[in-house]
């Protein structure tokens, strides 16, 4: 679980939905770029026994996204819809660069590929852990769910460096 800071508290203070908002529409553009990269990740991992642990993560991160559009339905976002747009965009214009390494399963590249999409799943979860901070000032977010996506987003992160630590054998270590 996060370790959680002292800040002064939150008593007799109020939440200031505009920067909230404008907080969450990054993560949420930053997520709908980064799920399509997850999607990249498990084709280019098709056929091998990383298949379905890739395919987790993408149902995984889906699902993520569905809990960060309530949140911002619950609190009013305005944005939402081009935001969506953006990060729809964003993320397809990621997977039709010619440049993108996420195709290849070997090598040193692969390998920093796979730590960029740790590197995802580590920001998200600090977005949970920020949101939890913050329910108690607010009703709409719900400290339990964002717990449960805190933890779920800890665990991700440690089967993305799982399979990175399996696979850098094969890539850094030579055979006899």
């Amino acid at each position: 679980m996060s370790e959680q800071v002292e800040t002064g508290g939150t008593e007799g203070a109020r939440l200031q939905g505009d920067k909230l908002e404008a907080y969450m529409l990054g993560h949420y553009m930053g997520a709908l770029s980064g799920v399509r990269l997850f999607d990249e990740a498990a084709r280019t991992w098709a056929g091998t026994s990383y298949e379905d642990r890739f395919a987790r993560f993408v149902r995984e991160i889906q699902d993520d996204i569905g809990h960060l559009e309530a949140m911002l339905d619950r609190l009013g976002a305005t944005r939402r819809k081009v935001a969506k747009g953006l990060g729809t965009a964003t993320g397809i214009a990621s997977r039709l660069n010619p440049l993108s390494r996420i195709r290849e399963r070997a090598g040193i590249a692969a390998h920093g590929e796979l730590e960029m999409l740790q590197s995802l799943v580590v920001a998200k979860r600090s977005m949970w852990v920020t949101l939890l901070e913050l329910a108690p000032s607010d009703p709409r977010l719900d400290a339990e769910e964002l717990r449960g996506l805190e933890a779920g987003a800890a665990d991700q992160y440690h089967r993305l460096r799982a399979i990175a630590g399996e696979t850098a054998r094969d890539r850094f270590l030579t055979r006899g």
